[in-house]
């Protein structure tokens, strides 16, 4: 008999919709590489439901909080149920934009200068003063982004003073903490790192084409509001652009697949985040980059649940 897995998808974050198309494409995948599988869009009767099925792994496809957070990945290693993707503790560490970049900061890996400061700082102690202070160190425009969220969502670009407070209490509606950025004009890449910490392989750099300022929830998501393509990078740069993407993925220690988000401008690579769960849908740079690299989608969730089925 197949074994059975179950693909954990949905959940109650903004990315809810996208991450049940992500699900359910990695379920049909599954199937076809001849698991039995069964969906999950976990709520209260998750630890009830996988100790009942006790599936032999189950694939993480939840986006944001909840899924990509170490919410999940904490229950199921209580219950000793192995699962995709990176541990606990790597999720937690992506997932908030501050403390990773932080880590970045400390090992000297390149990321665009950054403040940050809590909704009790911004109502109580008078946080919107410091535009004046934000500005001399990093300069218009400013990116303002809620410090725990995905997809782009909550990100504003800022010009000018009059649109700050504005950009940073819509941050505050994704997030309780917000990290202010300063804007780097560059190629927009997407990295894809596959396999253990220790020896990740990366696939083929995709770089996103969009009209906007910066890779927006709908131009992840709507097909045709992004164009992506393989970069056409120098052997210098993309030395640097995969060395840094291993650098973070190494750093936060990242395990079976992550996408790491990198602006090339003229200084190099410079790190923006790590994607723990990337979307799996068809207009996303992990299946463009898993399919310029000569690996069907099947295949690429084969390289996904390979160190889990290993480990049983």
């Amino acid at each position: 008999m197949s074994d059975r897995v179950l693909v954990a998808n949905g959940g109650r974050s903004m990315e809810r919709e996208i991450s049940l198309r992500s699900g359910r494409r990695a379920a049909s995948a599954l199937e076809e590489l001849g698991f039995a599988v069964e969906t999950v869009d976990p709520d209260q009767r998750f630890v009830h439901l996988v100790t009942e099925l006790r599936p032999a792994f189950v694939l993480i496809a939840m986006h944001g909080r909840g899924g990509e957070d170490g919410t999940l990945q904490d229950l199921l290693e209580i219950l000793d149920v192995p699962y995709t993707g990176s541990d606990v503790h790597a999720s937690a560490r992506c997932l908030d934009k501050h403390a990773f970049k932080e880590m970045l900061r400390a090992e000297s890996l390149m990321t665009p200068p950054w403040h940050s400061f809590n909704r009790e700082a911004f109502t109580e102690f008078g946080a919107g003063e410091t535009l004046g202070a934000l500005t001399g160190q990093l300069g218009f425009p400013l990116v303002v982004k809620p410090a725990r969220e995905g997809s782009s969502l909550g990100i504003k670009v800022v010009h000018s003073s009059d649109e700050f407070a504005t950009a940073v209490l819509g941050a505050f509606n994704y997030d309780d903490r917000v990290v202010i950025e300063r804007f780097i004009a560059g190629r927009e890449l997407a990295v894809t790192v596959l396999g253990p910490a220790e020896d990740p392989r990366v696939l083929p750099v995709v770089e996103i084409l969009t009209d906007e300022p910066y890779y927006t929830f709908t131009a992840h998501y709507e097909t045709g509001a992004a164009t992506l393509k393989v970069a056409d990078l120098g052997k210098e740069e993309r030395e640097q652009v995969h060395a840094a993407a291993r650098g973070a993925y190494t750093l936060a220690g990242c395990r079976d697949l992550a996408r790491v988000d990198i602006i090339l401008d003229s200084s190099g690579p410079q790190i923006l985040e790590v994607n723990t769960v990337p979307g799996l849908v068809e207009t996303g740079p992990t299946p463009f980059a898993a399919d310029a690299a000569g690996m069907e989608f099947n295949q690429l969730i084969a390289e996904l649940v390979k160190r889990v089925r290993s480990e049983r």
